[in-house]
């Protein structure tokens, strides 16, 4: 994909209120973000699955790594540029109301669209799992803190690459001074 930003469909959410409007916004939550949600089809049944990832503003690409082997792997190798969504989201306080049914919770979230593919050349794929490095353990340094990736496990792991065509985003944050918002570790019962 590379130089063509994904359309932006924030449009189509329902509570418009919550849409974002800042065309920055989108990637730098998504470069920020640690794991995700992949969404897959297997025939007429629903894959989800929880990944660590990296996003590459440059390629407008969604990076995860797995095993060469499982669910996911096969629906994404047997498939010829099979369709996936991706999210991620982080969340705030919790925002109580006078009726239960108006509680809500601070929020934001980015939902992803496209195709996705498998990387076949291990060179990309040393590159992509080497940024995965740099953001999951930026402290640590290859040769001093790990060993280096071996040809071989690179060559066994899968990474995925999800070409993103479009996406939305949503935030729903309150004033910092708003009365009763509240952490939920805060205010659990201890047993």
């Amino acid at each position: 994909m590379g130089g063509t930003p994904p359309e932006d469909v924030s449009d189509s959410i329902r509570y418009q209120g919550k849409a974002v409007r800042d065309s920055s916004w989108i990637p730098e939550f998504l470069t920020d973000q640690e794991s995700g949600v992949l969404g897959l089809v297997d025939g007429d049944t629903p894959h989800l699955v929880t990944q660590l990832f990296v996003y590459d503003g440059d390629e407008g690409a969604i990076f995860m790594h797995g095993a060469q082997a499982g669910r996911a792997h096969g629906l994404v190798a047997d498939g010829d540029q099979p369709r996936a969504t991706f999210t991620t989201s982080e969340k705030g306080r919790y925002i109580p109301a006078e009726e239960p049914v108006n509680f809500t919770v601070e929020y934001s979230s980015v939902v992803a669209y496209g195709t996705i593919g498998l990387l076949g050349d291990d060179k990309r794929k040393r590159h992509i799992l080497h940024q995965f490095m740099e953001k999951f353990a930026p402290q640590l340094t290859e040769g001093e803190d790990y060993e280096a990736m071996t040809d071989e496990s690179v060559d066994r792991t899968a990474v995925y690459r999800l070409d993103v065509e479009s996406w939305s985003g949503k935030r729903g944050w309150k004033d910092p001074e708003r009365q009763g918002a509240y952490d939920l570790d805060s205010v659990s019962k201890s047993e």
